[in-house]
């Protein structure tokens, strides 16, 4: 068994809709072989590796086509690279067919229900908290199969019923490790998961996942200064 700890330092600027591969060849242990030495020296085995790709985006900021709304055309991000979760979706298919589904994750960083007028639409004009509809990123993101997901800041950008209607949409946890209820000084939101997974000798893997720790944190149900 391992423990991957994953945590997002995350930063302004950047850039739009970035998927990374990284690969991680992980040498594990046994519970034994980790703690201490047990009387009559019994050690564990040791040295058995297990390969784990993770796949990450960030600040989506409701793109999901690489479409721009207002000038109604074709968008890129200032780099010419394209950007949305339809191409981005592509590629994580590619790296979960050549990788294999089972030992490879996708997270994103936050910064996702807004950005364009997509996204402020179904929270204005037609607010799912209203409607009922599901919101078309937890429905894309959904399809894609995300892991896990974490808050970015923009997240709040429109009130927490929003928020909390988007959270219950998806079919994986929203994380925060650094939201915390200002009442009772608890976890405002899930602050990290635990994954079980094999390898490719069905052996049981563990990874925990922690929400980003985003630059001052935050308190709900307290007025920001």
């Amino acid at each position: 068994m391992f423990t991957l700890l994953f945590s997002f330092a995350r930063r302004r600027g950047a850039a739009t809709a970035v998927t990374a591969a990284i690969t991680l060849t992980l040498v594990s242990m046994t519970p034994a072989a980790a703690g201490p030495p047990h009387h009559g020296g019994h050690q564990g085995n040791k040295g058995q590796k297990t390969t784990v790709t993770v796949l990450g985006t960030s600040d989506l900021y409701g793109y999901i086509e690489n479409w721009d709304y207002f000038k109604d055309g074709e968008y890129d991000d200032a780099g010419s690279n394209d950007v949305g979760l339809a191409k981005i979706s592509t590629l994580v298919d590619s790296v979960r067919a050549d990788r294999g589904k089972e030992s490879t994750l996708l997270i994103d960083a936050g910064d996702t229900i807004q950005g364009t007028s997509l996204t402020d639409y179904f929270a204005n004009t037609e607010p799912i908290t209203e409607t009922g509809e599901i919101h078309p990123m937890a429905a894309a993101m959904n399809e894609m199969d995300y892991d896990a997901a974490a808050l970015g800041n923009h997240e709040f950008n429109y009130g927490l019923d929003m928020l909390r209607k988007f959270e219950s949409q998806l079919d994986f946890p929203l994380l925060g490790a650094n939201a915390v209820d200002a009442g009772s000084g608890k976890p405002a939101f899930t602050p990290y998961i635990i994954k079980n997974g094999e390898d490719q000798g069905k052996q049981s893997r563990e990874g925990r996942y922690p929400g980003p720790h985003q630059p001052g944190g935050g308190h709900l149900g307290q007025k920001q200064r």
